[in-house]
């Protein structure tokens, strides 16, 4: 059936080239009929909305353009997020509209003018078109409800649910509705997240660092597959590295959810390491700004992990078996990417530590 074979292709292959994706691993797990029938339902709510008729392929820079984001989570927002970096310094002119705790992530940003987190704070009256990152339902009903009347562009329109890079994603999906013409090769070679801090905040943390080159390990996390308890063995095995190039100081930034683990490696810690523990104690842009003062970062993957590829810094990243590292890292992470054969406790602290000297080497 041609119109079952458009829809699961909508849904599952990327239109740009050179985005890294797993269809085929995605159809072998889920039906045609259900991936269709997802993709109808936004097609039918779309035009129930009176929203089709307003889609545009491409937007023109010199519009006033409202970004709509409606996914809640950190690290998707910085990478779906991350093509806006193309904009930077082409006198584009865009607000972000997000969900109200992602609103402290992009507050200080460089490139969106507002940041709000109510629609009820917009003025639609102020906005030429509206930016979509994908076409979710809560997306959709956003835009009828509040901006029903403006043009919008999609970036990746009907795609959902095969795994993906979504920082190259996001950076194509700029590239392409924005006109700007940059090639595949181009692309891959500056995709990165992005995030900006202003000077306050980089001044925060200054009184809170070594004055000596430190090592940032991430403490915590959400999903305990993704969550590394193996830090106390890591930090023996660094303290008895002679490797000159190797800093003996650590700080530890996470959420609260770390806590504990932090409290654990810092009673344990070897005489010649300094461990400071600045878990639950930062907001995400100050804990960037640690991060950027570091010689390196060594994190598992999570929200952290990617606003520490938002930096200059070189970082070990740790992934479970569940993802693989090419979905998650882009060449201007400047990452080593180590996968478990499980979660990602089945990564040895020895590895760890030879990835963090060819890191400082």
């Amino acid at each position: 059936m041609r119109w079952l074979d458009d829809a699961v292709v909508r849904s599952t292959a990327i239109p740009y080239a050179g985005v890294p994706h797993e269809p085929d691993a995605f159809l072998a797990r889920h039906g045609r009929l259900k991936i269709a029938k997802k993709y109808l339902h936004k097609r039918w709510l779309l035009l129930a909305r009176r929203q089709l008729r307003l889609e545009r392929a491409q937007l023109d820079g010199t519009q006033r353009l409202l970004w709509i984001y409606a996914k809640r989570n950190f690290g998707d927002a910085t990478m779906d997020l991350a093509g806006r970096a193309l904009l930077k310094g082409r006198g584009v002119r865009v607000d972000l509209l997000a969900l109200p705790s992602l609103v402290p992530l992009f507050e200080q940003d460089d490139i969106f003018g507002h940041v709000y987190g109510d629609p009820a704070q917009v003025d639609a009256r102020r906005y030429d078109a509206v930016v979509l990152s994908e076409y979710n339902l809560p997306s959709i009903r956003l835009k009828a409800r509040w901006f029903g009347t403006l043009p919008h562009a999609c970036l990746y329109r009907y795609f959902n649910g095969p795994d993906r890079n979504q920082i190259r994603f996001s950076y194509a999906g700029v590239n392409n509705v924005f006109s700007l013409g940059l090639g595949e090769s181009e692309l891959a070679a500056i995709s990165k997240p992005y995030l900006a801090s202003n000077a306050a905040t980089r001044e925060s943390v200054r009184d809170l660092l070594p004055a000596q080159p430190f090592i940032v390990l991430a403490a915590g996390g959400v999903d305990l597959n993704r969550t590394y308890h193996r830090w106390p063995q890591f930090v023996q095995l660094l303290s008895r590295c002679e490797d000159a190039r190797v800093p003996k100081d650590i700080v530890l930034l996470g959420s609260d959810n770390g806590v504990q683990s932090a409290r654990e490696l810092c009673a344990s810690v070897p005489r010649n390491v300094r461990v400071r523990s600045l878990v639950g104690e930062l907001a995400f842009l100050q804990s960037r700004e640690v991060v950027a003062r570091a010689a390196l970062f060594v994190g598992a993957d999570g929200g952290l992990m990617h606003v520490a590829h938002s930096t200059a810094t070189p970082s070990v990243s740790l992934f479970s078996d569940r993802e693989p590292p090419y979905l998650r890292l882009t060449d201007a992470c400047h990452a080593i990417g180590l996968q478990g054969s499980g979660d990602v406790d089945t990564i040895a602290p020895g590895q760890i530590l030879d990835a963090v000297l060819r890191q400082l080497a």
